[in-house]
């Protein structure tokens, strides 16, 4: 088999489907790197976490289903105004997609994503720290398309836009501050329990696969969620609530 001809099977199971095998493959990998979450109505600044990834694909002809996994490898800290806490993130999607010619490939999936939180607030004694929790996740389906391609000594560059259409299910926790002023207005941060929503947006993807050997590809990819939450709570209406999650992983894959 020549590793050549599955360069772009790596690149979809990274960021879009594409395959030129014409029997059943297998290509399983294993990726490092950061990644980065921002919710602004809700954190005062972005979480960074050490990450993991484990694609695993098959391909058959023109066709080709794909799975990812990625966890944060440690928790995060955090400090809120008056919290400081943890957080930590797990991501799973499954892809299938269609070879239309050498270049273009057509996608569509299901994901799932949750940012895991934990507060105490500053002025607790250890001892008697009361912890709440705080969790954002988003499930549900989407589609794309990519564009790749194939360099003869530089292993194969691929580019993917994908549109995902989301429910989002928030347990949120107020937030806290120092002011005893009466609420005349309810705004986002306000918001407390179990608080669900549609969440959509567009996810943007470059990623760069080359051989090593026979069988061994090194893989990198850049990619960027970048999301809106429209949340109705008791009446009131939150629009365009911005969301995003990027992620550059590192990493190796070997084919089957």
């Amino acid at each position: 088999m020549n590793i050549r001809n599955v360069l772009p099977v790596l690149v979809v199971s990274l960021c879009s489907p594409y395959v030129d095998a014409q029997d059943v493959r297998v290509i399983a990998g294993l990726s490092m790197g950061y990644s980065n979450f921002e919710f602004a109505e809700k954190l005062d600044h972005n979480i960074s976490f050490a990450s993991a990834s484990v694609p695993i694909a098959f391909t058959y002809q023109q066709w080709q289903a794909s799975i990812n996994l990625q966890t944060s490898l440690s928790d995060a800290d955090i400090s809120e105004e008056e919290d400081v806490g943890q957080a930590s993130r797990k991501d799973a999607d499954f892809t299938l997609g269609y070879r239309v010619d050498d270049n273009w490939s057509v996608f569509a999936g299901y994901k799932y994503g949750k940012t895991n939180m934990q507060f105490t607030p500053r002025d607790d004694e250890e001892e008697s720290a009361v912890t709440t929790q705080e969790s954002y996740a988003q499930k549900g389906p989407f589609v794309g398309v990519s564009y790749a391609w194939k360099f003869e000594k530089a292993g194969s560059l691929a580019l993917s836009v994908a549109y995902a259409d989301l429910r989002a299910i928030n347990n949120f926790v107020a937030n806290t501050d120092d002011d005893d002023e009466e609420i005349e207005e309810l705004e986002f941060d306000d918001l407390s329990g179990r608080v669900t929503g549609d969440t959509h947006g567009f996810s943007y993807a470059i990623s760069w696969t080359m051989p090593l050997s026979s069988q061994l590809l090194f893989q990198t990819r850049f990619k960027i969620n970048d999301y809106q939450q429209d949340i109705e709570f008791n009446g009131t209406a939150f629009k365009d609530i911005d969301e995003t999650f990027t992620s550059l992983q590192v990493g190796l894959a070997y084919v089957f």
